[in-house]
């Protein structure tokens, strides 16, 4: 049976920028052709101006594009350094088959993931030491266990993800013929189609992750 962690990162990604946000939500990290490493992801701000001249002087960011922006919270899209590209931890997680559920980032960075065991977590936490990135755990459980938990922990979801996968089916949009569009849930969730669709995909996986993998291990 597989692990779910809750667990701190100490990474300089975005470090200076974040401080000026009351909290940044990743949404999807991108490896490009000619490979460089972009991160998609919602910063919750009171003055995004405030937060692009941050991360206009961070470090660890090459560039930066607002893509969609709302009252409360904007999507951006940032190319990091390659310095800090060095410092990703996703090509780790792969390696011993972490699988990512959520990343987000107020005081600290902190990500919730799916481990397939204690062993792979520790090889997990040495690599990632190893790096330069600090690792602190401050949760685990098996999955058996969430059961205590609500139904959207229950099944390794983030709230965005069952908002958005409950939405669609609301919709139709699982329907056949569907009934709905992307840009049609997008639209009434107020995130652009990327978004959703990179909250539809990392949803369903975690729940396929849930009952038909939880199945077979």
């Amino acid at each position: 049976m597989s692990l779910i962690i809750e667990y701190e990162l100490r990474t300089p990604i975005l470090e200076s920028a974040g401080q000026v946000v009351r909290r940044l939500e990743l949404e999807e990290l991108y490896g490009t052709q000619d490979g460089t490493s972009k991160l998609l992801f919602w910063a919750f701000a009171d003055d995004f101006d405030a937060f692009e001249d941050a991360l206009a002087s961070d470090g660890t960011v090459e560039s930066h594009t607002r893509l969609e922006s709302f009252t409360d919270r904007s999507l951006y899209g940032v190319t990091l350094t390659d310095e800090a590209a060095a410092k990703l931890t996703y090509p780790l997680a792969a390696e011993y088959n972490v699988a990512i559920i959520d990343i987000t980032l107020t005081d600290e960075i902190v990500v919730s993931a799916r481990v397939p065991s204690r062993e792979a977590l520790l090889e997990y936490r040495k690599r990632c030491l190893e790096k330069g990135v600090g690792f602190r755990v401050r949760r685990i459980y098996r999955e058996n266990e969430a059961e205590a938990e609500t139904e959207t922990e229950r099944y390794g979801l983030t709230e965005h993800q069952r908002e958005a996968l409950q939405t669609a089916l609301d919709s139709g949009y699982f329907d056949v013929p569907r009934k709905a569009t992307l840009s049609e849930i997008a639209d009434e969730l107020g995130i652009s189609d990327q978004a959703l669709s990179a909250r539809l995909r990392r949803g369903q996986a975690n729940l396929l992750w849930q009952t038909i993998a939880g199945e077979t291990s």
